[in-house]
């Protein structure tokens, strides 16, 4: 399961006369898009909450461990850890791609667009096992870290 995401909603129009009402509404979308995926996360939470970084990276491991399968063909365990895990991590990879008005990525990771949600998870939980110190913290802040040392936006792109 890949998240596909073409080019960004302000990149679009790279060469296009500048029309203020038209620079806006990308910013609308992107706004839409941030409360829906706010939202999401904020229901998945109350559904199965994560209680830190550690309890996270436990869930990603076990999915790990059991996933079957590559590229976007995957079968993952039908268990409530895995399937947390991966609910989060398909959050966290569609957070991933939302941009600033400059064009920089908010998480400050700048994953391939052809990245799957199981790499997005290797990456995790690799950046987990080298840094267990730092998982008794907020999840969030551990997977958005753990996707700056594994995707680093290139400087000469503005990332």
């Amino acid at each position: 399961m890949t998240l596909s995401t073409g080019k960004l909603l302000w990149d679009r129009n790279a060469g296009a006369p500048s029309d203020p009402r038209r620079r806006k509404l990308p910013m609308r979308y992107a706004r839409i898009l941030s409360i829906g995926l706010v939202a999401t996360v904020g229901f998945a939470w109350s559904a199965a909450a994560v209680e830190n970084a550690h309890e996270l990276a436990g869930y990603c491991q076990s999915l790990e461990r059991g996933a079957k399968g590559a590229g976007r063909h995957i079968y993952i365990p039908r268990t409530r850890e895995a399937l947390t895990c991966w609910g989060y991590m398909q959050a966290m990879q569609d957070l991933s791609v939302l941009a600033d008005e400059e064009g920089h990525r908010i998480m400050g990771a700048c994953p391939p667009e052809q990245t799957t949600t199981l790499q997005l998870i290797q990456s995790f939980v690799r950046y987990a096992r080298a840094h267990r110190t730092e998982l008794q913290g907020n999840a969030v802040l551990a997977v958005f870290r753990a996707l700056r040392e594994a995707h680093p936006c290139r400087a000469e792109h503005g990332d």
